[in-house]
């Protein structure tokens, strides 16, 4: 990386291995109540910076509100910042799920949110420049349908543009609200549980593959 002060921050000033400085295959692992999540990423790079289990460290920050609804302090699982060339990095927030539905869907988009804007101010800190974003979904199961004893699921409220969540989830539309709702790339991603019952997933990432013009919708 040959940045000294970033790399003094990362190993002197921030906690121990909060920061791990890995090369291009990154093993990724999350325990669930409903088992174990196992997802192996391949990056172009050969020197990446990777916070792992992002949710279990003390990344609060206090001046954000605590209203559940807005959900600033929860994390995904995992950020990967990618180093793209000497002066650009791209973002990667992964969090991985057994099943997703709608209720799911709504927690992990508030993950997203809080998390891009935690991954800002590390980005700050180490004088990252950040390119791309990218986020990502790791599951087994999707389901968005509704039950029917849950109408209010169906509704939509007034003054608020319809997006299907199966679009968002597929990438087609997937926004997150800043004020206005601003673009992002989504990308769901395949497991498969194997013969002791953990969860297996592949995600490699292309040089080229992703592009966030920060485009409002």
């Amino acid at each position: 990386m040959e940045n000294t002060k970033r790399e003094f921050i990362i190993k002197e000033l921030m906690a121990p291995d909060f920061i791990q400085i890995r090369g291009n295959e990154v093993d990724l692992e999350e325990y669930e109540e409903t088992g174990r999540s196992k997802l192996k990423v391949c990056l172009p790079s050969k020197e990446n910076l990777c916070i792992a289990n992002v949710d279990g460290k003390k990344t609060d920050m206090l001046f954000f509100q605590n209203d559940r609804s807005k959900s600033m302090y929860k994390r995904v699982d995992h950020i990967i910042f990618e180093h793209l060339d000497s002066r650009r990095w791209r973002l990667h927030l992964i969090e991985m799920k057994s099943s997703v539905g709608e209720g799911k869907w709504i927690e992990i988009k508030g993950k997203f949110r809080a998390s891009y804007l935690l991954a800002q101010a590390i980005a700050g800190m180490l004088e990252l420049t950040v390119s791309d974003v990218v986020m990502y979904t790791a599951f087994e199961k999707v389901r968005f349908n509704p039950p029917d004893t849950m109408p209010a699921a169906r509704r939509v409220r007034t003054g608020i543009p319809a997006v299907r969540m199966e679009q968002e989830w597929r990438g087609e539309n997937f926004g997150l609200n800043f004020g206005e709702r601003i673009s992002f790339i989504h990308l769901p991603v395949q497991m498969e549980r194997n013969r002791e019952g953990t969860l297996e997933g592949n995600l490699t990432v292309s040089i080229c593959k992703a592009y966030n013009g920060g485009e409002t919708t």
